[in-house]
């Protein structure tokens, strides 16, 4: 008697161990069973199988079974868009400002979302600073919220019913959200679709290739975000789902009115905006790295602006002109040398802002004043028993970058905002003792300023001010002013 062979012995096991088994196989490995036999495709079928693949996107809260649907029918009705609501956050290109949404599924609409976060300035209170009673300190107390008015992504059956596209590929068709009330057959409003994206090879991708998210932000993929088509062309669509990234779309954008008042086609103002996410273990605190984060900080006549701040084990080098004032103050010594003025070398002027700041670019001598206002004595160590200095070797070390996921006129999103390249006692400039920040680390740092337009883009010296986990604030030594950094708790708005 020959032996069985190893589907036969396998389907022979009982059942519940069966669906044991297969409960750890990825969703392209459970449907490659279900291929094998009859009696394996009715195991691969089992509902409480794809209960996992539904919750496992849905990371903010324990999904309950649908009432009317399966868990297979849940999770087959949103393939392959759960990808949207996994990654939470997405930022946009849109030019100059960019965009924050936090996205999640609605258990209650069975619809995928995505909302706008958005953030008001309070009317703040004008701080003293014993340190520097010249420096200009306002308080910054954000409210911080979700925009629930109009989603900006809404993707629910009747927006799959209705994907448009003259291809044959389901993944190169766009998906047309009805988020402002009008019917899928209206002719007049304003329209928006989704696309799906294909990644770009990183072998050609470079520090001028067009692509988003920027090289500033860790991604494993990025995709073009430049097309003479407005992406029309089939090439930058997925035509199977091995081609498609997870961590990019795109969304298309118009108004359109009725023919018969405007006779030259329909549309107008079409804008198209790519959108890519940060992977969670980029601004996810941990014990050893507890800056990382989404943050909102205070950009003055420019309002709240959102950031990623990242403290990165292998950085990027720093930028050019960014390590130039970093030498600059290394060969200048203290910081407070009455001719630190710190911007690395250029002939450009402007009398644009710089960053918030009505007039960026002074001369060296009309600094002079403010910056020699920076002198004091240098910071005495604190004894520290050996636990703590272990502590603190763990944790102030390397370095903290920010990056604006929203942006302004003069900085826009994806740029390096500031830097403090080594946190560590290599950069450590005092250990504050007044009261207004008392306690808190004080290291070097450099920050992004430019003129409206980005022009003239150039760093200088700053002060990167570590007050909690939760709270930073930046001393911009050469404007004499103090901005704040409020930490944001992206889970508090995934939930629904």
């Amino acid at each position: 008697m020959e032996p069985p062979d190893s589907t036969t012995a396998f389907t022979s096991l009982p059942s519940e161990l069966i669906h044991q088994i297969l409960g750890y196989l990825p969703l392209s490995d459970l449907l490659s069973t279900g291929l094998v036999s009859r009696s394996l495709h009715e195991h691969s079928q089992q509902d409480s199988l794809y209960h996992c693949f539904v919750q496992e996107n849905v990371p903010s809260r324990v999904l309950e079974k649908p009432p009317n649907s399966s868990w297979r029918e849940l999770f087959k009705s949103h393939h392959p868009f759960w990808f949207i609501p996994r990654n939470k956050i997405w930022f946009s290109d849109h030019p100059h400002t960019g965009k924050l949404l936090v996205a999640r599924y609605d258990h209650r609409i069975d619809a995928i979302e995505a909302y706008s976060i958005v953030a008001e300035r309070k009317q703040p209170s004008v701080l003293a600073w014993d340190w520097n009673p010249e420096v200009i300190i306002h308080t910054f107390t954000p409210r911080i919220q979700l925009d629930l008015n109009v989603p900006v992504i809404r993707l629910d059956a009747n927006a799959y019913q209705h994907a448009v596209g003259d291809q044959g590929y389901r993944l190169q068709k766009e998906i047309p959200m009805h988020l402002h009330g009008e019917s899928p057959s209206s002719s007049t409003g304003l329209f928006s679709q989704l696309m799906l994206t294909r990644p770009w090879p990183k072998a050609i991708t470079g520090a001028s290739t067009p692509v988003w998210p920027p090289l500033s932000l860790p991604s494993s993929t990025r995709t073009r975000n430049d097309s003479a088509s407005h992406f029309r062309d089939v090439q930058h669509r997925p035509s199977k789902l091995p081609e498609m990234s997870t961590d990019t779309f795109r969304l298309r954008r118009w108004m359109q009115f009725s023919p018969r008042l405007q006779s030259m086609g329909a549309r107008m103002g079409e804008d198209i905006t790519t959108w890519a996410t940060l992977p969670e273990q980029y601004y996810r605190p941990t014990a050893d790295k507890p800056w990382q984060g989404i943050w909102c900080g205070d950009y003055a006549g420019h309002g709240c602006e959102f950031l990623a701040i990242m403290q990165p084990d292998d950085p990027l080098p720093l930028p050019e002109r960014a390590e130039w004032v970093m030498r600059l103050r290394e060969r200048q010594g203290s910081v407070s040398s009455s001719d630190s003025w710190s911007t690395a070398p250029t002939n450009a002027t402007s009398d644009d802002d710089a960053d918030g700041d009505e007039t960026m670019h002074e001369s060296a001598n009309g600094l002079e004043t403010s910056v020699a206002t920076l002198q004091a004595p240098d910071h005495e160590d604190s004894f520290h028993d050996p636990a703590c200095v272990a502590d603190d070797e763990r944790i102030y070390r390397g370095r903290i970058e920010a990056v604006k996921l929203t942006g302004d006129p003069n900085i826009p999103r994806g740029e390096y905002t500031f830097i403090a390249p080594d946190i560590s006692n290599n950069g450590l400039v005092r250990i504050a003792t007044e009261e207004l920040f008392k306690g808190a680390r004080i290291v070097k740092s450099v920050g992004h300023i430019a003129a409206r337009g980005f022009r003239d883009d150039d760093y200088i010296q700053s002060q990167l001010i570590l007050i909690s986990h939760d709270r930073l604030a930046q001393y911009w030594e050469t404007f004499g002013h103090v901005s704040f950094y409020q930490r944001v708790n992206v889970d508090d708005f995934v939930k629904v």
